[in-house]
């Protein structure tokens, strides 16, 4: 039963494998919901190393095993869902007009959602926040936003 729940880990590391050789790269989808806010500061995606990408491809290796001995993750392990969890969240706040002076960025690991950017309002915020909770399969919201003090 081991060697099966490791199987998957396992072709999971081994797929990263070209991604590995790049001298900077990324893991987890990432992009711009809202574009409204022109004096917001662009949110670029970190960039890994090498080293570092070796280092998150063992803890996500460690973490994709766990689940699946534990059996709570789906086959193809926490990670599988993110891109359409994304851009599902990007279209979800880029079709709500409440949001649209706003410049939002959205990047998802293992169904956890960070946001980033500029909301104009406190109000603006917590609904943004709050919106994004209760998007289908978004497990945990991480509130990376620019607020006002006003």
């Amino acid at each position: 039963m081991h060697r099966l729940a490791i199987a998957p880990a396992a072709l999971w590391l081994a797929s990263l494998a070209p991604a590995l050789a790049l001298a900077q790269s990324t893991l987890d989808p990432f992009g711009q919901a809202t574009s409204g806010d022109a004096a917001c500061p662009v949110v670029t995606q970190r960039q890994l190393s090498p080293d570092e990408m070796r280092a998150e491809a063992h803890v996500r290796a460690e973490r994709g095993t766990r689940c699946a001995m534990e059996g709570t993750c789906e086959p193809g392990g926490a990670y599988r869902r993110d891109p359409e969890i994304n851009a599902q969240v990007i279209a979800a706040i880029g079709a709500d007009k409440r949001f649209l002076d706003t410049a939002v960025w959205v990047e998802t690991s293992r169904k956890w959602v960070t946001l980033r950017g500029c909301v104009r309002s406190r109000g603006q915020h917590n609904a943004l926040v709050a919106f994004v909770r209760k998007q289908p399969r978004v497990e945990r919201v991480f509130d990376e936003l620019r607020k006002p003090t006003r």
